[in-house]
């Protein structure tokens, strides 16, 4: 029994001793690990215009998105004290720095015509409401911020918030409370829980004016992927077609890294500031051609070859064994030595040269 469920956990971990290796040519500056722009914001809702007492959000707005995402982080810095240092080790990290990648790589701009909402190191550009990407971004950081001002954990707001709707692909998204609860209410409730956990903490001292709240953190980071999953779900099934894509292999990389995803939400694994970079180091740098399906080109560095080779080897074997990789990696990982023996592995295979 053990040895059948050890197995695939080791195979597992061993793809990652080459997908999470730094890149020994690379050093990266904690600064430029900050998505674009993250220091011309304030995290504050009051950034936002208003019309007609109403607080407006555009989601087609790179900037307005990562304010969102700067708004949950700061409203919710003070619970995981801690954890650490609270300035970093917020769980929502991962998911914002991972953002910025995603601008960055020019994975919002529309993939017929890649010169509309491309990045821009100088301005902060859009979203395209044909990007896979950004569909898939959209239903994580919407809902979530959606159901952090149902929940009441964003409260006592100046006004109402209406989300800009675009036009095109109407049916495809839902940008109020109400739309978005009425087609998707267990998605909502599942991201309610992980504010209403954090409001139901209390303060259990307080050092320098500091209050450390009872956070547990196998449950926080828990309810924080589960959350995030079902905005996955959600999007993954609208956002599968290739023409969302600028590429084929661009779309099955994208699907293939959400099925690793799954794998490192099974394991909790710690979404904190400095591990997120080291995870997301290796993240492709620019979009993937038909041409990189059959050789990857020398534009890619070693970690990014590491990154994209164990992606699709995680997903294919999944695949080849019709989902039983994950349900025995999943199984055993319902057993907390396990789960810390796995974060143990990977984040001291973070240190591990490629040579």
């Amino acid at each position: 029994m053990w040895s059948s469920l050890i197995t695939p956990t080791f195979l597992f971990l061993s793809f990652f001793s080459v997908e999470l290796a730094p890149n020994p040519e690379s050093a990266t500056d904690e600064n430029d690990s900050y998505p674009p722009f993250w220091d011309q914001i304030n995290g504050d809702i009051a950034e936002f215009p208003v019309q007609n007492d109403k607080t407006i959000i555009d989601p087609s707005k790179y900037i307005d998105r990562l304010r969102m995402y700067k708004i949950l982080i700061e409203k919710s810095n003070k619970y995981f004290a801690g954890l650490g240092n609270n300035k970093t080790d917020n769980v929502l990290w991962t998911l914002t720095i991972f953002y910025g990648k995603l601008y960055e790589g020019d994975r919002l701009s529309d993939p017929s015509n890649s010169s509309v909402c491309a990045y821009d190191a100088e301005t902060p550009g859009c979203v395209s409401i044909n990007s896979g990407w950004g569909g898939i971004n959209f239903y994580v950081i919407v809902l979530y911020f959606l159901a952090a001002i149902e929940s009441e954990f964003l409260k006592d707001l100046p006004y109402q918030v209406e989300l800009v709707s675009q036009e095109e692909y109407r049916s495809d998204f839902c940008y109020s409370i109400a739309e978005c609860r009425a087609s998707y209410p267990q998605a909502m409730d599942t991201v309610n829980r992980f504010f209403k956990y954090l409001m139901s903490r209390e303060v259990t001292y307080i050092i320098k004016d500091v209050p450390y709240y009872n956070i547990d953190e196998d449950t926080v980071i828990l309810y924080m992927w589960e959350a995030h999953q079902v905005g996955i779900d959600i999007a993954t099934s609208k956002f599968s077609d290739v023409s969302f894509y600028s590429s084929e292999t661009e779309r099955d990389f994208s699907l293939d890294f959400l099925v690793t995803v799954e794998f490192l939400e099974a394991a909790l694994y710690r979404p904190y500031f400095e591990i997120g970079t080291e995870l997301l180091e290796g993240f492709p740098h620019r979009l993937l051609t038909d041409q990189d399906r059959i050789v990857l080109t020398s534009n890619f560095n070693i970690r990014e070859k590491a990154f994209m080779t164990s992606v699709k080897l995680i997903s294919k074997t999944n695949k080849l064994t019709g989902g039983a990789f994950f349900t025995i990696w999943n199984k055993v990982m319902n057993l907390k030595p396990a789960r810390s023996l796995a974060r143990f592995l990977t984040n001291r295979l973070l240190l591990i040269p490629i040579s």
